[in-house]
This record gives structure tokens, sequence and C-alpha cells, in this order.
């Protein structure tokens, strides 16, 4: 806290030109002398921010390189603090908007009429000086041309009779296929203008009409791209498998957009299993019960073992292959596999908190003795903690619930107790004590 009081009150003991580093904005406050007249002064604040330039002296306003400076760090928007006259000015104008090509938007009206001064700020300053031209000479097909090889967008611009022009169409798609949601719709259909459009990006093929995404040399080049544009296809192409080939390869998501009817193809599943175990869930189910699909997915993730069909989980050997990975893999094998002591007991040996997993009767030979599955559930939470305690019978309590020849034999205890006389049903009161 210390520390923060003493750098609050040093900020009252900082030289102008301290202050000017750590904020611009201090520009306005300072002295006229010494530092809004002076260049270097001037350039510190700046160079933070060009709007600074509002607070220099008329005198240094008058310093182009200055002006430049300014424009080149605020966007362009410094140079609506220069004197109105120097608007007009046509080589400054140009020059400045070489920095920042948004400052020609305070160009003189007169500028913004002149078609050599839009021709030069297109070439010179970039395509976007169409934005501030004046809406009577956008007809110039030349000026388009040029704008359009320069970047295709400028084609939003152009006015309704240039988006006509296929010259200027195809200069401006050949540069940048997204030129197409400009052009006029009588060139929707034009395969040509599709075919450069899609080998810049794939993404073209989702802007064509449905006839053109009808075309298989279209579709073809589409999806050797990218998979996705699958989703864009129609149903005979999606259920094609040399489609669904190329698209498989590329990844095991493409099974997503495929026809039901690939689904079931074992060669593109197990192309989809070998890039990622999660297409267990896509393929079609008469597939899980394919051995060695299984086992190339549980060879990547034991977790793919639930996937397998019934059969399948009373494997053996491929119940121990996921057991290899994790012991407590043991709980998606069948109920034979789980109550088998040789598949089993050698799970305890490396985890024994498995055991949770197995079933009845672990020693069928052996009775009462212990091992109830309530049992081992009760200490497989482990050793106790602060948290949690280990869950253990109450004292005196049984592990496994009474045999029938112990329950026998307490109610022959208790019936001698009684003098022979028979139990009382339950919720009856006992009988009253013999008079002496």
């Amino acid at each position: 806290m210390k520390e923060a009081i003493k750098e609050y009150d040093s900020l009252f003991f900082l030289s102008w030109e301290e202050r000017i580093e750590r904020d611009w904005e201090a520009f306005e406050f300072a002295p006229i002398a010494g530092f809004r007249d002076n260049k270097e002064a001037a350039l510190v604040a700046i160079r933070q921010n060009g709007l600074a330039l509002e607070w220099v002296t008329e005198e240094l306003m008058q310093d182009e390189d200055l002006v430049y400076e300014a424009v080149a760090r605020s966007w362009g928007e410094a140079i609506k603090f220069v004197e109105p006259d120097m608007w007009k000015e046509k080589d400054f104008m140009l020059k400045a908007g070489t920095f920042d090509v948004h400052c020609l938007k305070y160009s003189d009206p007169i500028l913004s009429e002149d078609p050599d001064f839009i021709s030069r700020a297109v070439n010179e300053c970039g395509w976007q000086a169409l934005a501030y031209a004046d809406a009577d000479i956008l007809d110039n097909k030349d000026l388009f041309l040029d704008a359009c090889r320069q970047c295709g967008l400028a084609l939003r611009y152009a006015p309704k009779e240039l988006l006509k022009d296929r010259d200027i169409v195809l200069a401006a798609v050949t540069q940048d296929w997204r030129a197409m949601q400009y052009m006029a719709k009588s060139f929707y259909s034009d395969k040509e203008l599709a075919q450069i459009a899609m080998k810049q990006s794939w993404h073209a093929f989702a802007c064509l009409p449905t006839t053109l995404r009808a075309d298989r040399e279209l579709s073809y080049d589409a999806v050797v791209q990218r998979w996705s544009a699958l989703k864009y296809m129609k149903e005979e192409f999606r259920s094609d498998r040399e489609f669904a080939e190329i698209a498989v390869k590329q990844s095991w998501k493409a099974l997503e957009l495929l026809h039901p009817s690939l689904l079931a193809d074992r060669e593109l599943a197990m192309m989809a299993v070998r890039q990622s175990v999660e297409a267990l869930k896509l393929i079609a189910p008469s597939l899980l019960g394919d051995r060695e699909l299984i086992v190339e997915a549980v060879r990547q993730d034991w977790r793919a073992f639930s996937f397998a069909a019934s059969e399948l989980r009373d494997d053996a050997e491929l119940l121990k292959m996921a057991t290899d990975q994790n012991g407590h893999a043991l709980r998606l094998g069948s109920e034979r596999l789980r109550q088998d002591w040789d598949t089993v007991q050698p799970l305890m040996g490396k985890e024994w908190a498995v055991i949770e997993h197995a079933l009845q009767p672990l020693f069928p030979g052996i009775k009462d003795d212990g091992l109830s599955h309530d049992f081992w559930l009760s200490i497989a939470a482990g050793p106790p903690g602060k948290s949690s305690a280990r869950r253990r019978p109450p004292p005196g309590a049984d592990f496994a619930p009474p045999s029938k020849a112990n329950v026998k034999k307490q109610e022959l205890l208790q019936e001698d107790a009684l003098g022979g006389e028979e139990l009382p049903a339950e919720g009856e009161p006992p009988p009253p004590p013999p008079q002496e």
C-alpha cells in the first residue's frame, strides 16, 4: 500500500517529458513552448496515438512528415485536424492515403469526383479507395479491372451494370473466390467460374446452386479438398463408394455424412477405427461383432471393448487385452469371465480393488466363506482416511447372511428358553409369566 501511495505522489513531481511518455493525452495540457511547438516532443505523443496531432501548434501542423506519422497511427483519422485547404491537394491526399487509405474520406468532393484521382488512389493506396469515390465515376470498367486484380472484394463497389460484365467478374473471382457473393445471378451457374473458385477453397462448393452441386466433377474436386464437403452433396454422391473412401481417409468423422448403406462397409469401418475408436459409435451395429475390428480398437483404447457385441465380450483373449491396459476393464467382460477365478486372480495381484467387478461364486465349493459380493463392495473403497472410513460390518455381525441351519438352530434355542412354548407371532405381545 505504501508503495502505491508513493507512486501516486511521484506523479506530481514528474517532468512534462515523463508525463507525455507515460500517457499521450498529457500532451494536451503541456506548455506550448518547448512541447506543443516542438517536433520531437510531439512525435513522442503521436507515436502513441496519432490523434495527438490535434494539440500541436498551427506552424507545426504544416509539417507533412508529422502529419503522415499521425495518419499512420490513427487509422487515417488524424488528417481531420489539418487545414481544410490541404484536403484539396491531390498529391498530399494521395501520399497520406499510402499510410492509411481511410483518410481519403476527408478528401474534398472535387477530388472524389475526379476519375484521375480515384484511379491513382486505387493503384497507389489500395482498392478500398473505391469506397470514397463519387458514384457517378464508378461506371469505369478499367478502373474496376485494376481494383479487382488487387482484390476481388472490390467487386462490392461496382454498379449493377458492371456486375454483369464477365471480364470484371472473372478477374474478381480469380483473385478472391468470395467475390462470388457480389456477382450477378446470371453467373451462378457458370461452371468455369465455379472451378476457378473451388481451386482456392472448397467452401466455394457450398455457395454453388443445386445444379452445379449435382455435377460429379465439381463434387469430386470438393471432397478431395475437404471431407466435410459431403454435407452439401446430393444423396447420390454421399452413397458413392469412391467418394466415401476419399472422405474417410481424411477423417473418421466423415462417417456421419455418409449414406447409411455405407456404414456397414467393413473396409471403411476399419479405416475409420484406425484413426479413432470413437468411430465405433457411427458404424453399423452388425460390425461390432467383427473380431478383427474390435481387436484393432481395443489395442488403441481398452474402453473400446464396451462397444463389442455380447459374444466378443465373452472372449478371454480380448478381455485380457483390455485389462492389460486397465484392470477395471473387467467390468466390461461377460458374467462367465467375471466369475472365473483364473481371470480375476491375476488382476487382483496388480490392483486388488478390481474384485468389485467380479461376480459370485469365486469359490463355488465353499459355502458361507464370507466372500459375498456385498462384502467385497464394502472394502473396495480402500483404506480408511480422514474423509471416508472403511465400510465394515458392525462388531459381531457375520460377513454373509446366516444359513438356514443356523436360523433353525436359533429358533430351537429360543423355544427351549421359553419352556417349549411356541414363539409369539410377529407383532403380538409375549405370553404372561406362569403363576405360582
